[in-house]
């Protein structure tokens, strides 16, 4: 990734982008973390900040005595991903994913550095064929992710079918957990309503749009310092703060 320069009030953030690629009947997860690289002018406290899935934390990046300190759910792994829906299905009852049920995926922000921070997530849906390339005549929709307490996460309102971003209305406090954004998952029925029917003499073969694809949910947190909290924001996500709202 680019790295960008901002010699701006002291500005940092911290930054985590999840990854999910999941076909219908398995999941599998991945989470990366990566930062801005922001130039400062000015001493920077302890920063961080953790993705939380369930009640457990995912993965967390933090900024303590001139490094990041990383920590992720895969214990087993050098790298910095951890793993989303691991618990979705019963594996060991041989569970498949179900249409139109509503599974637990309880997602929140932690503050876990040491300084307040304001907070924003960006959550992508799409979907892909099994060579991973993007499938854009498919409905982003249809990955159904159950937002909620949109009251204290504000929806940009430039937000797109593929790409929601959110707000947090307010300081997060050091070591406080937001309120939850979202609270379930679905893949919506109408998956397999999608096809078309091909009638050769006495056979029919039916075709399943949305066979062989799978869907994928990438969840990306930011977080900026206080400290010339409208300036930081511009620099770093580009908003005014204001006119969101979220101040």
């Amino acid at each position: 990734m680019k790295k960008k320069n901002f010699i701006t009030y002291g500005l940092l953030a911290a930054a985590g982008v999840l990854l999910l690629g999941s076909a219908i009947g398995s999941t599998q997860a991945a989470l990366t973390y990566y930062s801005e690289n922001y130039t400062a002018e000015i001493t920077i406290s302890q920063i961080g900040v953790s993705l939380m899935e369930n009640g457990k934390v995912v993965s967390s990046r933090d900024y303590n005595e001139d490094k990041w300190d990383i920590s992720t759910n895969k214990k087993d792994s050098a790298s910095a991903s951890g793993a989303l829906l691991t618990n979705m299905l019963d594996k060991e009852k041989g569970e498949k994913l179900a249409l139109n049920k509503k599974y637990d995926e309880v997602l929140r922000v932690k503050n876990s550095g040491s300084i307040d921070q304001y907070v924003r997530v960006r959550i992508y849906r799409y979907w892909t064929d099994q060579a991973g390339k993007k499938v854009t005549t498919l409905s982003p929709d249809l990955i159904d992710l159950g937002f909620t307490n949109t009251n204290k996460w504000v929806k940009n309102p430039e937000s797109t079918k593929e790409c929601t971003e959110l707000y947090y209305k307010g300081i997060l406090p050091s070591g406080k957990e937001s309120e939850t954004f979202a609270e379930t998952i679905r893949i919506d029925g109408q998956v397999a309503a999608e096809a078309t029917v091909e009638t050769k003499g006495n056979i029919i073969t039916t075709t399943y749009k949305y066979d062989g694809v799978n869907f994928h949910l990438d969840v990306e947190v930011d977080a900026v310092q206080t400290h010339n909290a409208k300036d930081a924001m511009k620099s770093a996500w580009g908003v005014d703060a204001d006119a969101l709202g979220i101040l």
